[in-house]
């Protein structure tokens, strides 16, 4: 299920290279075996939040052991400051930015709903969910490449926000993380709050400590909820780009994501890990000069497996690879 977003209804939030974007990915997962029939995509203004859902509730569908699914997505993320029992601002929801996103939990694609679409997906099935967008606003500079992130509108931003009295100036609150073993940045680097609820990591689901999870996971005789691959384009302290490659735009991190995937397959005829092909897109974007890491998250003992997608055409293909 691949999705692209480039004709945001806001001239200003418009992006160039999404739809290019889910033309290369397709075209890199058919040479990877996929079948064209299994491939479906949703771009611009089909993309409302509403169409996003439905899509993806179909790709997890009637998952079995040994299935395997994919979700990427091109387009602008954000975070949204939402209010906690208490009436106060105690969370910053990372989110997808679908075609009709007006910053409400409506419209949003946080982390609350694709947990809930996900986290009951058996161990043994294949599930990798790769987002080429930022994980907060824009604030891309003139004349500069483009960010995929939008910023919250000043009442929104507000909430994040205290008065320093001492030095007469705004900052920035420090919002508690949830569960600081899934906390990739402990503190914002660029301005923004921080991410209580980073997308793909089901925090509702991981709120217990390691020792407690540990002990819960135990008792209930079971792994605790299903967790995916993520492939983020960027850190959470940091903007994801978008790449003009001659004339044709594209995310700068799928462009770098399908050179190395074509290229361990076509000249080495090799599957890379998860892990080994994150390090190798670092690389690449280091030497473009793109100041954005991608970066993987999942569970340990996934993270060093072989890519299941990129192996070779089997004879008796499973139809319900999609």
């Amino acid at each position: 299920m691949l999705v692209g977003i480039n004709d945001y209804p806001a001239e200003k939030d418009r992006l160039a290279g999404c739809v290019n974007d889910v033309f290369l990915m397709s075209s890199v997962l058919q040479e990877a075996g996929l079948d064209a029939e299994d491939i479906r995509v949703v771009l611009d203004g089909r993309a409302t939040a509403r169409g996003i859902r439905s899509r993806v509730e179909w790709l997890l569908d009637d998952v079995h052991a040994g299935d395997r699914r994919i979700l990427y997505y091109s387009g602008h993320g954000a975070q949204i400051p939402t209010y906690g029992v208490a009436g106060r601002t105690e969370e910053s929801k990372e989110t997808l930015v679908p075609h009709d996103f007006d910053w409400s939990e409506e419209t949003a694609l946080t982390d609350d709903w694709f947990h809930q679409v996900y986290s009951q997906l058996p161990y043994d099935c294949e599930f990798m969910a790769i987002f080429d967008c930022c994980h907060s606003g824009g604030m891309t500079r003139a004349g500069g490449p483009r960010a995929k992130g939008i910023d919250p509108p000043d009442d929104l931003r507000h909430r994040t926000l205290r008065w320093n009295a001492e030095r007469d100036m705004w900052e920035d609150r420090e919002l508690e993380a949830r569960n600081r073993r899934f906390q990739q940045d402990k503190s914002p680097s660029r301005g923004e709050a921080q991410i209580t609820d980073r997308l793909g990591f089901g925090m509702q689901l991981r709120r217990l400590s390691k020792r407690r999870f540990e002990a819960r996971k135990r008792s209930l005789g079971h792994k605790g909820p299903y967790m995916p691959i993520l492939l983020y384009a960027c850190r959470e302290d940091e903007l994801a780009y978008e790449y003009t490659h001659g004339a044709v735009a594209h995310g700068a991190f799928t462009f770098s994501l399908a050179k190395n995937l074509r290229r361990e397959v076509r000249e080495r005829r090799q599957r890379p890990s998860y892990s080994d092909l994150v390090r190798l897109v670092q690389r690449d974007m280091r030497g473009l000069g793109f100041d954005q890491l991608p970066a993987l998250a999942g569970p340990t003992e996934k993270k060093r497996e072989l890519l299941p997608f990129l192996a070779p055409p089997r004879a008796s293909r499973n139809r319900k690879e999609r």
